[in-house]
C-alpha cells in the first residue's frame, strides 16, 4: 500500500472514527500534518454521525473536543464543497469550547440544525 493511501486511510479513520478515538489520533499523530492538497474531505454527514453518537452517549464532550482538535490542525483535511466555512466553524467551536460554548446536548442539536441534519 502506498504512503499516500495509508495517510488517506488514517485520515478517514479519524474523520469517521472508524476505530477508537485514541487509535485514530495516534495514527494521524505520526503523519505529516501539512499538505498542498486535500487528501480527504470532512462532510456534513460525518459531523451528523459524530453528533448523533454524542447525543446517544457513545462519545463524551471531551471526545468531541479531542476529535475536533485533531481535525483542526490538519492541512490535508478539506471540507465539503459549499460548506467549507460552516464546517470550519463547527471544528473550531468544538475544538475550543472555552472560546465558543461548552459542548452539550443543546450545542449538538443546534449544530445538527445548522448543518441541515437532526
Amino acid at each position: 500500500m502506498s504512503e499516500t493511501r495509508r495517510r488517506r486511510d488514517a485520515l478517514i479513520d479519524l474523520i469517521e472514527l472508524r476505530s477508537s478515538l485514541d487509535a485514530a489520533i495516534a495514527a494521524v499523530r505520526g503523519l505529516p500534518w501539512d499538505s498542498d492538497v486535500d487528501l480527504v474531505f470532512l462532510t456534513r454527514a460525518n459531523v451528523d454521525v459524530l453528533l448523533q453518537r454524542y447525543l446517544r452517549g457513545e462519545l463524551s464532550a471531551a471526545d468531541l473536543e479531542r476529535w475536533a482538535d485533531a481535525v483542526e490542525s490538519r492541512e490535508d483535511i478539506g471540507s465539503e464543497h459549499g460548506y467549507e466555512e460552516l464546517l470550519r466553524a463547527f471544528v473550531f467551536e468544538t475544538a475550543n469550547p472555552v472560546l465558543a460554548e461548552p459542548i452539550s446536548d443543546g450545542f449538538a442539536r443546534r449544530w445538527l440544525e445548522r448543518l441541515g441534519g437532526g
